[in-house]
């Protein structure tokens, strides 16, 4: 889908797009990463998916960003949610892996359900007649592909089938920009599950000047004690159990415990005999949580 817009710029004047991306339900990081951009004179934002789901504010995220001048994708944990509530033959309230995945679910408001199911998986913006922006969750191709800066050959596949002169990336929680064959790919980083090994919510700045887009990265510090009272009192600490718990402690670490913890239930399910599954089974979930909390417990004895 293309979408042209048309700001009245002054001669020499910069145009600066925030650019977010995974903000998985952290209003807490949002709310920062906002305040920090309209401090700096920037009025619009592209948000490239995975608004929801991990963190306690599903709603609140929704109702923010739809509020903001811009462009918004969806991801795919957007896709995810919808799996959940149009997919009627499975019982997800059956696997202990997708209980954070359910209570998200269960907590958005009909509005912002129909908000999300609006939502396309890429779009191109056209500035006036500046260079063309395509932005994707994932990749062109596929809203669950990682892009990454040192598989260059990918780039340049997926560069050479595009008109769109910058590339605009999420997913994979990093941040980088990379120019390649005059075009330039960027993804922004997470605002909500940021896994820079510090407490910061990743965003980037596009600025239009001297007829070529550059960009900026940048960090911002929120205030992570406080989205952890938010788990607690909301209830997700409750219903998401060792996943949310695991969630914050990634967060606070900056470090992505979670694929830690699954990477643990597969061995273990192989261990056990499991072949095939689509969801980790209840009986590898509660071993591998178990196994988490001992480790947890021999770390915080040994320090």
């Amino acid at each position: 889908m293309m979408i042209n817009y048309y700001r009245n710029t002054k001669e020499g004047e910069k145009m600066k797009i925030s650019v977010l991306s995974d903000i998985h339900g952290n209003l807490t990081a949002l709310e920062v990463v906002i305040e920090y951009s309209m401090n700096q004179g920037i009025e619009y934002f592209i948000i490239a998916g995975d608004h929801i789901s991990d963190c306690p504010h599903p709603n609140e995220v929704l109702n923010r960003i739809s509020k903001l001048k811009g462009w918004i994708i969806r991801g795919n944990r957007e896709e995810y949610i919808f799996r959940t509530i149009d997919d009627t033959t499975v019982d997800w309230n059956k696997y202990r892996q997708l209980d954070s995945m359910v209570w998200t679910r269960d907590e958005l408001e009909s509005h912002n359900i129909e908000f999300i199911r609006k939502l396309s998986d890429q779009e191109t913006i056209q500035i006036q007649d500046f260079d063309s922006i395509r932005v994707v969750h994932g990749s062109t191709e596929d809203i669950y592909e990682h892009l990454y800066p040192h598989k260059e050959d990918r780039l340049v596949e997926i560069l050479n089938n595009i008109d769109e002169k910058v590339l605009i990336c999420g997913h994979t929680h990093q941040q980088w920009s990379k120019f390649i064959n005059g075009k330039l790919v960027l993804n922004p980083g997470s605002v909500g599950g940021h896994f820079n090994k510090e407490t910061s919510a990743e965003f980037s700045i596009l600025s239009w000047s001297n007829d070529e887009w550059t960009v900026e990265h940048h960090k911002v510090k929120y205030d992570i004690d406080r989205l952890e009272k938010d788990f607690q009192m909301k209830g997700l600490y409750h219903k998401g159990g060792i996943w949310s718990r695991i969630v914050v402690q990634s967060l606070k670490e900056g470090v992505n415990r979670n694929i830690e913890f699954i990477e643990m239930a597969n061995r273990n399910a192989k261990k056990l005999g499991y072949s095939s599954y689509k969801y980790i089974p209840n009986d590898v979930w509660r071993i591998t949580e178990q196994q988490w909390n001992n480790k947890r417990d021999k770390i915080i004895e040994d320090s």
